[in-house]
């Protein structure tokens, strides 16, 4: 004799179904990676402003490691020259990005020399040029972090890849009448 369901059993399937899902949901990373993105992107923003700021009031010559992982902050000593790593003070001492970010050194990446430091901030308020990607390797999101040495550095989202024509499509659809 052939027995089907009940229509209780498959409202509670059902429901523990979609229990699972919505557990399994939040405990997966996001795929997008632009909050990841983000929160990394504004931390190191807030840490090169702290820098910056730092050199220019305490009279410090200041240095922006990269890791592919993560970053940390070093100070040339006036007298010696020698340089040392900051990890007493906290905003500016060694982070770890969060699993599945990578940052890099555009300048390097872009054909010029591959330098210790990825940026120097100096006592006259000066630094150099920075132009950091952080990259989000699961959904390739990246995002830049980018300064002259003078003014602050800005978050950017890269230029789009797709070619001129078709960006400037996109900017302006919002204009053409819908077809």
């Amino acid at each position: 004799m052939a027995r089907g369901f009940t229509l209780l059993e498959i409202l509670v399937t059902l429901a523990v179904v979609g229990i699972l899902a919505g557990v399994a949901m939040l405990r997966s990373p996001p795929q997008d990676g632009k909050a990841s993105l983000e929160r990394a992107g504004t931390t190191l923003q807030g840490a090169v402003r702290l820098a910056q700021n730092q050199a220019l009031a305490d009279g410090l010559t200041l240095a922006l490691e990269i890791t592919g992982t993560g970053y940390g902050f070093w100070q040339r000593d006036a007298r010696s020259g020698a340089w040392k790593r900051l990890e007493d003070r906290a905003a500016l001492a060694p982070q770890a990005l969060e699993e599945g970010l990578r940052l890099r050194d555009q300048r390097s990446a872009a054909g010029g020399d591959s330098p210790r430091w990825a940026a120097l901030f100096y006592p006259n308020g000066e630094g150099t040029a920075l132009w950091l990607r952080l990259e989000h390797e699961a959904s390739r999101t990246e995002l830049d972090l980018r300064g002259d040495g003078v003014a602050l550095p800005v978050l950017r989202w890269p230029e789009d890849a797709r070619p001129a024509s078709t960006r400037f499509a996109f900017q302006f659809r919002h204009l053409l009448p819908h077809v």
